[in-house]
């Protein structure tokens, strides 16, 4: 389709009784918050303003006090709970049991006990894999922590009762580990459970990552209804919001030679959701595909210097090699409108870029006519229910006016009518040239009863529409992209297929482009996208995704692409119903054959429920593709309503690589653990943020401020034992947990993700390690709190 060349392309001083109600609770208990200095803490005294996003690791300043270890308490590695025995599955296969119990460990979320005046832990999924985890049972468990002193400084942690979650009265709708057995008990191979949080009427809302899903269980853990998936809601800024299509480029001529029924053919069973025909004339008048209306292009010797057919190899032929002047440029070749359609037939295609994409297929195919390529369509139509659309170009119209002497625009639509094939759902006319659209719009197609879309082309500014150069016209194609020429062009076609480099430049950076066009009620069909390294810009690192999820981000309405199967890929990850990891039980169980838009166990990392006891946030761990690169969803879901909303964007900071949790502060503010991927000493990165539903960037995304670095908290009683020159680092690769204690006080813990190794030493067994953390600067805590 294109036209030229081709293109490469804070503290108080006692301890508080307070009434539970946080979460709207109706309980008669209390529980005790300490302070700092009832917990044993030393900070210094709190005169600095909130830290910004801007954090150090060297040592405090006294202008400026770091968050301070005020507590400290660990769990050991081998502490177990009563079960069957488990850890017998190791890459999806069974052996024998490691452990003879089930661990508790793998903390992944943390809460108040409502029922006592201990916490309540949540068990992450098991052993570090979904295939690994069969015999992990899921539970929460009733925790007692004391923190430590110097005299005791590891404190005290004493693991109490747990909740099994499972599933009796089989709401979830797939078949799980435990289907066959009377409770179902819920295992690390059916969810990847990690936030949780109670709800005002006490049953219990869990945030997993496999789905990702919400999970609701009663108060003693038995799931009350099935999985509630999340919603692809975010959308692309289409013209009006519909999804964009994918055009088969000349068919998938990617992967076979171009404008050959197999190439249509290859193109709609990898999810093309229009075939694109280039159509010329042959000498007793037919429509047939081909790029051009030279198959072959020669030089003066004979050298083949382009070739879609193998008509230089025929030596019956060899008296139509002839030299014409197309668009102005001279050719030397073999051109169609010299072949009458039998003659035609007896040619057969062959790759046009071999020493690119090879020659396998050559002398298989034949060149197809218009017809034969609407039949193809119904075919599939009557076979599979798909309908496929065609997007024919009306190719060199001045030239095949001049030279062949047929109106190749009449003739379309006089083909078009005769096939009864004029549903403008399932057609788009596009042209390079300007007047025969026109012509298309005031008086070919209104003659014939027929109302088509049509499409204006933009190629690169260094080219002109043929029709203005013949007719003396010296304007390039940049004059059909300002704003009065995009309004100009609204009056007689529907959209624009512009060259890809209007829409992202040669630098990788997107224009307005896209936005101007929709302002002026056009669609935008960009061309041409290929997965081959020679067309993509070094922005996109080899990656031909990237490269389309960037148009599709800019608001494009279409993508031409010689690949089509990369093309409905990237499409159908935006344009899913559901965000849905590799994990989902859908794809493990052969339910459907969308793509994953998720990267695995990317779900719901943080889950809470805002004191209003109304309103649930999760927030999922990865990027939707799709989605900015580092950019997280915060989802809300209606506890009432059940309606899901985006709450806002989260956006990573750098050498962050995913969150960990999610905990409210008040119905607004929000604290999220952020961490990069390493542990012991290749950790660099562990922080809390606060976060503000009412406070975004200029772009949109969720204003951040630092609260503490994880990596350097003050110790100055050397509370823990890992302590160095009164500086405490908390080098775990998961940090899981983080629950407000008070104004200034914030309770982190750790998953140990048992029975790894590395946090605290290569060769030792990543314990739990509970920290109370008073913070410099008092949060601006809910009602309920106080």
């Amino acid at each position: 389709m294109t036209a030229g060349a081709q293109r490469a392309d804070k503290r108080p001083t006692q301890c508080k009784a307070v009434k539970p109600t946080f979460l709207g609770w109706s309980v008669t208990l209390t529980l005790s918050l300490c302070s700092a200095s009832a917990l044993g803490g030393g900070a210094a005294p709190v005169t600095a303003a909130p830290v910004s996003a801007a954090p150090s690791t060297a040592a405090p300043t006294a202008s400026v006090p770091r968050p301070t270890l005020v507590g400290y308490a660990e769990l050991k590695a081998d502490t177990f709970a009563q079960g069957p025995a488990s850890g017998a599955w190791n890459g999806g296969l069974r052996g024998e049991a490691r452990f003879q119990g089930q661990p508790v460990q793998g903390f992944s979320g943390v809460q108040r006990d409502p029922q006592g005046q201990g916490f309540i832990f949540l068990s992450d999924n098991g052993f570090g894999a979904k295939n690994n985890s069969a015999d992990y049972l899921l539970r929460l468990y009733r925790v007692s922590l004391t923190p430590g002193t110097p005299a005791a400084r590891t404190g005290s942690v004493k693991v109490g009762s747990f909740i099994g979650l499972r599933d009796p009265d089989k709401k979830v709708p797939w078949q799980i580990v435990n289907e066959a057995s009377g409770e179902r008990l819920l295992t690390g191979a059916d969810f990847d459970v990690e936030g949780f949080a109670f709800a005002p009427d006490g049953t219990l809302w869990i945030g997993d990552e496999f789905g990702p899903f919400l999970l609701h269980f009663s108060a003693d853990g038995r799931l009350l209804e099935a999985p509630i998936a999340t919603p692809n809601l975010p959308g692309l800024p289409t013209l009006r919001g519909q999804a964009p299509i994918v055009i088969g480029h000349r068919g998938s001529s990617g992967t076979r030679p171009e404008h050959t029924l197999e190439s249509y053919r290859t193109a709609i069973e990898a999810g093309a959701d229009f075939i694109e025909p280039d159509l010329v004339v042959t000498k007793d008048g037919v429509l047939v595909a081909r790029h051009e209306p030279v198959i072959a292009a020669v030089d003066e010797t004979g050298k083949v210097l382009e070739a879609t057919t193998d008509v230089a190899t025929r030596p019956e032929f060899r008296d139509r090699l002839t030299t014409k002047t197309l668009d102005g440029v001279k050719v030397h070749g073999y051109f169609v409108e010299d072949f009458t359609l039998a003659e035609l037939r007896t040619l057969r295609a062959v790759e046009r870029l071999p020493q690119l994409r090879g020659k396998a297929y050559d002398g298989q195919f034949t060149v197809p006519t218009l017809e034969e390529i609407i039949a193809l369509v119904r075919d599939v139509e009557a076979k599979t229910g798909r309908k496929v659309g065609i997007y024919p170009e009306t190719k060199h119209p001045t030239y095949m006016a001049e030279v062949a002497k047929v109106n190749t625009s009449q003739l379309l639509i006089d083909t078009l009518k005769r096939l009864n094939f004029t549903d403008p759902a399932r057609v788009f006319i596009q042209s390079f040239e300007v007047g025969n659209l026109k012509d298309l719009n005031t008086r070919i197609m209104p003659a014939a009863g027929v109302k088509l879309p049509l499409v204006q082309l933009i190629s690169s500014p260094d080219e002109a529409p043929y029709d203005w150069a013949a007719a003396g016209d010296g304007r390039k194609y940049d004059a059909l992209t300002n704003d009065a020429s995009l309004r100009e062009i609204a009056t007689y076609a529907n959209g624009v297929g512009a060259y890809k480099r209007w829409i992202i430049d040669g630098e990788g950076h997107t224009t307005d482009f896209v936005t101007r066009a929709h302002t002026a009620g056009l669609l935008v069909h960009s061309w041409t996208f290929r997965n081959e390294p020679t067309y993509l810009l070094p922005t996109y690192k080899n990656d031909p995704e990237a490269e389309m999820r960037q148009a599709l981000r800019a608001g494009v309405d279409g993508l031409f692409t010689d690949f089509p199967a990369t093309g409905a890929k990237v499409v159908g990850q935006y344009t899913a119903p559901e965000v849905r990891s590799p994990q989902h039980p859908a794809f493990a169980q052969g339910l459907s054959s969308a793509a994953a838009n998720l990267p695995a166990s990317g779900g719901f990392e943080g889950f809470a429920i805002a004191p209003g006891g109304k309103l649930a946030y999760g927030l999922l761990e990865k990027t939707v593709a799709g989605d900015p690169a580092g950019q997280l969803r915060l989802m809300r879901y209606d506890l009432g309503t059940r309606h899901w909303a985006l709450a806002g964007r989260y956006v990573l900071e750098q050498g962050g690589e995913a969150i960990g949790d999610l905990t409210p502060v008040n119905d607004s503010q929000m604290l999220v653990i952020e961490r990069d991927n390493g542990q012991g000493e290749t950790a660099k990165f562990k922080r809390l943020y606060l976060i503000d539903l009412a406070a975004k960037n200029a772009d949109g995304t969720l204003r951040k401020t630092l609260v503490a670095d994880l990596m350097a908290l003050a110790d100055p009683r050397g509370l823990a034992p890992s302590t160095r020159g009164g500086v405490f680092s908390f080098p775990y690769f998961t940090i899981e947990n983080v629950l407000v204690l008070g104004p200034d006080t914030l309770l982190v813990a750790n998953d140990n993700n048992y029975p790894a190794t590395g946090g605290r030493g290569a060769d030792v067994k990543d314990q739990t390690e509970f920290l109370w953390i008073k913070l410099p600067t008092a949060l601006k805590l809910a009602p309920a709190y106080h």
